[in-house]
């Protein structure tokens, strides 16, 4: 059984000795590539959660759709997020490189690598400097963090589920990470989508605002005081209407 693992990793490591091998000359400037657009009307951010599936097929005017890692074999994407190094994930994908280079978006990676035909350096430094934090956990903050500073109108998630119920570290220690990002485009002004399948900025078994039930009225939402006494109703809380400031869609 040891032999076997051993065996296992050292196929790895020839494999990952081999790719390196073959890496060419460490580039030392961005190529020039579509450079990013301010002021879309919006940005689509996409994972690979099942929400992706109720994601337009087309792309509107004046809008982008940013993915990660393989999502352009569902949509057609503006900007694609490579995060990991392309070399690991080639070990579980051999072609994944080729397969992206039929496309003419650009690539954004944390290191620039050569072998893709449109790559692009993620610009942490001037994020970094931008927000006044590190707080990123996982690509889809990544990919949050670039757009809010691009100040579209308005951010639609799909497919960047969150689930509950999983031990995915993806899923239970990352959720807060992104919801502290949607935050901080709420502040800018940016107002934001979710899909209704994400448990993003959601609770698994109450409401939103605790001590209130929540009402939906189409395009506003009504919270009513929770009463837990008959006679204490006079001293409960105001009703409310609110303006909805992000859909569920």
């Amino acid at each position: 059984m040891e032999n076997e693992i051993l065996e296992k990793i050292n196929e790895r490591l020839t494999g990952l000795e081999n790719i390196l091998k073959d890496k060419k000359e460490v580039m030392t400037e961005t190529k020039e590539v579509k450079p990013l657009v301010k002021e879309l009307d919006a940005i689509f951010i996409l994972g690979r959660g099942q929400s992706l599936t109720r994601c337009p097929e087309t792309i509107p005017d004046k809008t982008e759709f940013w993915g990660c890692n393989n999502i352009y074999r569902a949509r057609k994407l503006s900007r694609l997020f490579v995060i990991k190094s392309p070399y690991l994930v080639r070990l579980r994908e051999p072609n994944l490189i080729n397969e992206i280079n039929e496309h003419d978006f650009p690539v954004y990676t944390l290191g620039l690598y050569p072998e893709f035909n449109n790559n692009v350096k993620y610009p942490l430094e001037e994020i970094i400097k931008e927000f006044n934090t590190g707080y990123i956990l996982n690509t889809a903050s990544y990919m949050l963090a670039l757009a809010i500073m691009m100040k579209p109108k308005r951010l639609l998630l799909f497919g960047v589920d969150m689930s509950y119920g999983t031990n995915n570290e993806y899923m239970y220690n990352e959720k807060a990470c992104l919801e502290g990002w949607l935050g901080m485009a709420l502040g800018r002004g940016i107002q934001f989508d979710i899909a209704q399948e994400s448990t993003l900025l959601k609770r698994k078994t109450v409401t939103n605002f605790y001590g209130y039930n929540v009402i939906n009225d189409g395009p506003s939402t009504r919270i009513e005081p929770k009463y837990s006494w008959p006679d204490t109703r006079g001293l409960c809380a105001k009703s409310y209407k609110l303006e909805k400031v992000h859909h569920n869609i």
